[in-house]
């Protein structure tokens, strides 16, 4: 079971607006309509971004995206690939909080929590190398909608190995006594992935990396420093465990690449990047 949430904020519906109008601005060749949506999902790719990079990753995941979410101006998916899919064969190039080196790059990956039944949770990216693994949840303007943790009780009742010790399990148990304790993280979505990150990959380091858009005046509305607040709060219950959890926002990634001095091709992608998606609310 999904996190539930319960209400948009009115800063979401003012970045909306926004990021239709950049795709407008970037695409001014295409009919993009009121809620956001361009006829096809080619459409909505940054110019350095091939359907090659990604498509069969994505048709073989949960949900249609293509032909549905990933249209949209405002999808997480379609800024997940717009931003690493150049990356899918130039991993040397890619640089995160976590280093590699990484030598396969899969979007909308399964990571089994072994619960009976049920789907196994997607994630955004995948990294995984020789000695790290790394896997990337994406998230575009979802955390500005209200939210409450809900787990099956198929949780504590079939993970009955070392995760049980671990601080995303303990987390799991005080959110489901206290559900409404994150407003605009979603948690439970988190402490999932990180159940089957710990599953899957039993014999290297593993990150979950929570990656996260902000516009380029934060300070325009408090729920964007809220939102920081409870990522603090989270990483502060699961620290020690694996997976090892890090946050960081999509423009404090690209800076550091910015700051790289950049491959020219990698300049290039940046400069589409921040036009499409470094906008004001």
């Amino acid at each position: 079971m999904k996190q539930s949430s319960f209400g948009d904020s009115p800063i979401r519906s003012r970045a909306l607006v926004g990021l239709r109008a950049a795709l407008a601005r970037q695409r001014p060749d295409i009919l993009i309509d009121d809620k956001g949506y361009a006829p096809d999902f080619r459409d909505t790719l940054l110019p350095l971004v091939t359907t090659d990079d990604f498509e069969a990753d994505l048709q073989a995941g949960d949900g249609n995206e293509l032909q549905t979410k990933f249209r949209a101006a405002h999808s997480s998916s379609g800024l997940a690939v717009n931003c690493f899919a150049p990356f899918r064969n130039r991993s040397a190039d890619l640089t995160l909080p976590v280093q590699g080196p990484f030598d396969a790059l899969q979007f909308e990956q399964k990571c089994p929590t072994g619960l009976r039944g049920g789907r196994a949770p997607n994630l955004d990216v995948l990294l995984t190398g020789p000695i790290k693994v790394v896997g990337i949840e994406s998230k575009l303007t979802e955390y500005l909608a209200r939210h409450r943790a809900a787990f099956s009780p198929a949780y504590a009742e079939q993970i009955r190995d070392d995760r049980r010790e671990q601080g995303y399990f303990r987390e799991m148990l005080r959110l489901v006594d206290a559900p409404d304790s994150y407003v605009w993280l979603d948690a439970a979505q988190l402490i999932k992935h990180g159940f089957g990150l710990a599953r899957c990959f039993r014999d290297r380091p593993v990150t979950l990396l929570y990656l996260f858009w902000e516009p380029a005046n934060p300070d325009a509305a408090p729920e964007f420093a809220a939102h920081r607040q409870e990522i603090s709060a989270f990483a502060e219950r699961v620290a020690g465990s694996t997976p090892e959890f890090r946050a960081m926002s999509y423009p404090e990634l690209w800076r550091t690449w910015h700051d790289a001095g950049p491959a020219t091709w990698l300049a290039q992608h940046l400069a589409a990047l921040r036009q499409r998606y470094e906008i004001t609310v």
